[in-house]
């Protein structure tokens, strides 16, 4: 019942999109590929896939070779293609070749290796040429989306692809440590990744929560230190080895000098605090430290980097050093002599000179050391890699350094953000860097704000208005001390009024999309609430006393790039942290979204355009699920795991129908809450409803591509709308007895409650759309009210069709209730 209801879904979004952009694939259109590729020249003929196809492969390493074949040939029959061995009469060639055979010998992947590949397909058949194995194997997952695009039509359009990425590295971070993921598991995700051109699987291995791989020179690390899940010798060389087949690095992270739980549980005597430790299943930031002034730790590093060296061929080996909490060391008399003695004035110098006898060490092991923001100093050689999780003010420092970096920031798929707003996350930053040029009539200004989270200190903010005759012209936001931005003000949403002004202004912060909907007053201060995606935060603030032109002139953006710090920023890496993440959602948090970040690192920038991007990611939900992906795997299950064996085929589909109007709490809003309420720990369950949520649902996506046709002129775009909403509507009536008589599902009755109030004001809404021209200010304002008092309150679980009725009331506002300009606050 489930798979068909998910086909009957996917096949509506792409009607749908089929309607809006025009862009599905035709004989003269442009095919479904992610990651977008740099050159493709197609021809209106077409090669009719019917006979068998016969791979020959060309100049590949023996062992290389051999996987290849076996694993495409068995993806292609997956898809419904026969598929032989050896050329027969009739049968259709898919020839590669590699420019420069390999030989017998095996070559791992390598940063900076050509991963060039040209596609043609022409009437006579399929031909692919690259320099090396690693292109070649590129081109092979180009030509799977093309395959599985045209399992149906059995045509593929003539055309030409010359391809090459953008960024040398393309990483997916894996946390094993949190919660532990099996070897078939991480194998799914390596060939997920191979499909999406991802080329570097960093694999977090030890953390304050465990220790996850055998040690033979310390043993008690894995005896200890990881409730017997770790990951042996054999293991770990035979991950390596699928990775490289497939054409993926593998880093592992070996975290020093904090991040040390596990080993203080193991091996006290290396603390800088020497006492008993138990193991630390709570999540957070913890304080034990490795002592640097103790010879015995680097004599423990060297043994532990040399096993590491013998499991992982690739140059680079990630240290960690990230969140290094300096209490214990700054309490200890052995340490602070021992800074003493080498003139080291701060706990960050105290790190760098750690930092710098570990990377000699690695170095000893034919090693290049990398690490978190954290271990950036100058003290350090040029050839340490950086990966920022901090922000792009961090990257750019970094890269102008000299040092070559790597980008994490905004690429955080653990956390619930849209696809957008991954995709705009571009490592060569394109945001205003300086502030607009004032004219002498410009008045400024400046508004102080406070954002309260559910754990942690508040965001402090800074909003600055630029207007002209009282009608702001430009908004500029900061957060915590960093970089200004320039934000967007939707004008349509503003409603200015006497003695005050209402302003929507949204920017990206680390946080994901910002959305801050405020009612400024001078007397009064700020009102209102920002949304961290579909989050909801209250604020306050006030006007500030004394803002100048000076003060303006001055406020700190992030600098521009020049072309030599650009060429040190050599891609990024989505981080997948398991906090929150088991094995039964692991694939709903990656995939298909990671095809998103892939593309934001291959393609050119100029690929860019977000309603394209959403149809071609979608286009690519079931082929996911064809390479053996479990994104919707795991959502069915999920959802059958909360229903009782009594439960029928209907309440699985009312169930998942209203799994459509709901997604998981956006940013860390699910972390703060777990803190909350005391489950923010390794033993807490992860077997809710909001567990197997995806992200962004299609029907949602779907209503929104309506209501952009219902604002563009299209009346019966609202009539879909109307349909989706009394469908639920009807729903209700249905969830309502079983929520009652499952267990399971008690929690969701608010959750219930809530949906079905913003159901019916959105029908109310559309009577009034369709009954009389435009919706009248008084009744307007009365639906604005209503729908943020039921928003009010961010729970784990967020009915996604809260925001999307507040973008339908404003779709059908009254005349005159909004402007193009905002007035400023008087």
């Amino acid at each position: 019942m489930m798979t068909h209801l998910k086909a009957l879904l996917y096949g509506v979004f792409i009607c749908l999109m089929v309607l809006t952009t025009g862009q599905v694939q035709a004989h003269n259109h442009t095919p479904i590929l992610m990651p977008a590729p740099t050159s493709l020249v197609q021809s209106a003929q077409t090669l009719t896939l019917d006979r068998p196809l016969v791979l020959s492969l060309n100049g590949l390493s023996a062992q290389r070779s051999a996987f290849v074949q076996a694993y495409y040939r068995e993806q292609f029959t997956e898809f419904g293609y026969q598929v032989s061995a050896a050329a027969s009469e009739p049968s259709l060639p898919l020839v590669v070749t590699v420019q420069t055979p390999q030989g017998a010998s095996h070559q791992h992947p390598q940063l900076g290796q050509n991963e060039h590949y040209q596609l043609s397909i022409t009437q006579t058949g399929i031909t692919i040429s690259a320099p090396n194995d690693f292109g070649a194997l590129h081109a092979l997952a180009t030509l799977s989306q093309l395959l599985y695009v045209a399992r149906d039509s059995r045509e593929l359009a003539l055309l030409h692809i010359e391809d090459s990425p953008r960024f040398p590295w393309r990483g997916l971070l894996l946390d094993s440590v949190r919660h532990f993921i099996s070897i078939p598991a991480i194998k799914r995700q390596l060939r997920g990744m191979a499909a999406a051109k991802l080329n570097v699987f960093h694999w977090h291995l030890t953390d304050d929560q465990g220790w996850r791989f055998a040690s033979k020179t310390y043993p008690r690390l894995h005896q200890l230190a990881s409730d017997g899940q770790y990951y042996t010798g054999a293991e770990i060389r035979q991950v390596v080895e699928y990775a490289s087949n497939l054409g993926i690095r593998v880093v592992p992270e070996f975290d020093v000098p904090g991040h040390a739980s596990a080993i203080a549980v193991a091996y006290p005597e290396l603390m800088t605090e020497v006492k008993p430790y138990q193991m630390e299943d709570g999540w957070g930031v913890f304080e034990p430290l490795l002592d640097p002034s103790k010879p015995e730790v680097y004599a423990f590093i060297n043994a532990i980097v040399a096993e590491l060296a013998e499991l992982f061929p690739d140059p680079y080996l990630h240290i960690g050093g990230d969140e290094v909490n300096p209490k214990h060391w700054q309490d200890s008399e052995r340490v602070q002599s021992y800074m003493h003695q080498h003139k080291l004035n701060t706990s960050a110098d105290l790190q760098a000179h750690f930092n710098h006898k570990v990377q000699v060490i690695l170095r000893s092991h034919n090693k290049k050391m990398m690490g978190w923001d954290e271990i950036f100093h100058p003290a350090l050689d040029k050839d340490v890699m950086v990966q920022s999780w901090r922000g792009k003010a961090s990257l750019s420092q970094i890269a102008a350094q000299g040092y070559p970096a790597l980008l994490s920031a905004g690429f955080y798929i653990d956390q619930p953000q849209p696809a957008s707003y991954h995709y705009r996350n571009e490592p060569f930053d394109t945001d205003l860097q300086q502030p607009h040029a004032l004219n002498t009539q410009d008045a400024i200004q400046a508004w102080d704000f406070t954002m309260p989270r559910l754990k942690g200190s508040a965001v402090r903010g800074k909003l600055v208005l630029v207007a002209h005759q009282q009608s702001v012209r430009h908004a500029y936001i900061q957060l915590n001390d960093r970089p200004f931005k320039q934000a967007r003000l939707d004008s349509h949403l503003i409603s200015p009024d006497a003695g005050l002004s209402r302003l929507n202004a949204t920017i990206d912060s680390w946080m994901g999309p910002t959305r801050a909907e405020l009612t400024l007053d001078a007397k009064t201060g700020i009102s209102g609430r920002i949304l961290i995606g579909n989050a909801v935060y209250p604020v306050t603030g006030k006007l500030a006393a004394h803002f100048s032109h000076a003060d303006f002139v001055n406020m700190p953006f992030l600098s521009a790039m020049n072309a030599e710090a650009k060429g040190n920023i050599l891609g990024g890496e989505a981080t997948l942290w398991s906090e929150l993440v088991t094995e039964q959602n692991l694939d709903i948090r990656s995939w298909p979204r990671l095809f998103t970040i892939a593309e934001r690192l291959w393609s050119e920038r100029k690929v860019s355009h977000e309603a394209a991007m959403y149809q071609r990611l979608y286009a690519l939900y079931s082929f996911a699920d064809a390479i053996g992906l479990h994104h919707d795997k795991q959502f069915r299950r999920g959802l059958q795991s909360l229903l009782s064996s009594q439960s029928s085929d209907a309440d699985l589909a009312v169930l998942a129908r209203f799994a459509e109007q709901l997604e998981p709490a956006s940013y860390y809003t699910r972390h703060h809450i777990k803190y909350q309420q005391g489950l923010y720990h390794q033993n807490a369950p992860l077997d809710q409803l909001v567990d197997f949520l995806p992200v962004e649902n299609q029907t949602m996506l779907m209503l929104y591509q309506k209501l952009a046709q219902f604002r563009q002129g299209d009346g019966n775009a609202l009539q879909h709308i109307t349909a989706t909403l009394k469908a639920w509507h009807t729903d209700y009536r249905l969830l309502a007895p079983l929520i009652a008589k499952t267990p399971t599902l008690h929690g969701l009755q608010t959750t219930l409650t809530q949906a079905s109030a913003i159901n019916e004001i959105s029908l109310a809404i559309i009577r009034s759309c369709t009954v009389r021209p435009s919706v009248s200010t008084q009744r307007m304002q009365h639906f604005a009210e209503r729908l943020k008092e039921i928003q009010n309150k961010t729970t784990e679980i967020v009915v996604a069709a809260g925001v999307f009725s507040e973008h339908l009331l404003e779709a059908c506002r009254a005349d005159g209730t909004s402007s193009d300009s905002v007035a400023m606050a008087r």
